[in-house]
């Protein structure tokens, strides 16, 4: 099902993540020195690149040329030694598809994720998933599924999720239709609500805790958001183990067609995040002034 997408429990992606602090790890966004220093804050010891890996073998893609100097210019070493690669992660909209269509390929179709091989049983009928990803290669990891989001341009532009979905068509050409097998963080998945949930209640546990008021269970949660496709899509979703109740506001400055009803529809639609704020307020029983929403000159 194409818009289903696998859940985790916390302590198995923790014991995961954590398996791969030492281990090495390819990283790839719309900045790369950007989603390097990302990867290292989360602990990540060994980080490479797109750029770092083109800077030492040129000719893994012959037509990056225009941007061999960018590259160049922000590549790292690599680690000495065969390029064993361990975990991909996609942080962000890639820079550029092609190099790291080919790149990520290259990974999958390697053996044990070393870099500049081909494993021997990729195609092997007497194999489950006909010897596709049977050969130690590196888990492949989405930080987010969104297909479009919201820019100055008038017309919606494609995320992470349309890079999914082109990498997903090249894998199928590929491989024949093999399983690609993969993780999809990020919204509308349900362990993203459920960490943005123990967030909040840590948050209101230690502001209530410094008024010294008592703390009681969380009880409403609004989520504001500009995409039907994941936020408002992850709010109706959402079974918080705890009870809470969960409700979605679209507003229309982002992925939004006047006209089109939302594929899936909000508790509420406004025009903006300001007046997203005053309807959860006044859903809730709170008075307020108009003038404390008036716009800072």
């Amino acid at each position: 099902d194409p818009h289903s997408f696998p859940t985790r429990r916390s302590s198995d992606l923790s014991k995961d993540y954590e398996a791969l602090k030492d281990k090495t790890i390819f990283v790839t966004g719309n900045d790369q020195q950007r989603v390097r220093d990302i990867a290292h804050r989360y602990g990540f010891r060994n980080v490479v690149t797109p750029g770092d890996i083109l800077t030492a073998h040129p000719n893994i893609w012959p037509f990056a040329a225009l941007h061999a100097s960018h590259y160049s210019s922000i590549a790292e070493p690599l680690p000495p030694g065969p390029l064993k690669i361990d975990a991909i992660f996609v942080f962000s909209d890639p820079h550029d598809w092609a190099l790291d269509t080919q790149i990520i390929l290259d990974l999958l179709l390697s053996s044990k994720g070393e870099l500049n091989t081909y494993s021997a049983k990729n195609g092997d009928k007497s194999l489950p998933n006909n010897g596709w990803l049977q050969d130690g290669q590196p888990k492949l990891i989405f930080s987010n599924p969104d297909l479009f989001w919201a820019t100055s341009h008038p017309l919606s532009r494609l995320g992470q999720g349309g890079f999914r979905a082109a990498f997903q068509g090249v894998w199928d050409e590929v491989t024949d239709g093999a399983e690609l097998t993969k993780l999809v963080m990020g919204k509308p998945t349900q362990q993203t609500y459920l960490y943005s949930e123990r967030m909040l209640q840590k948050h209101r546990v230690e502001l209530l805790s410094s008024l010294h008021e008592e703390v009681g269970d969380l009880k409403q949660v609004f989520m504001i958001g500009d995409n039907p496709e994941s936020d408002i899509r992850g709010a109706n979703n959402f079974k918080s183990p705890t009870g809470t109740s969960w409700d979605s506001i679209l507003v229309k400055t982002g992925v939004w067609q006047e006209g089109k009803p939302p594929k899936y529809e909000p508790k509420k639609i406004v025009d903006n995040v300001q007046a997203a704020v005053k309807w959860a307020l006044k859903k809730q029983g709170y008075a307020y002034d108009d003038a404390e929403f008036a716009d800072e000159k």
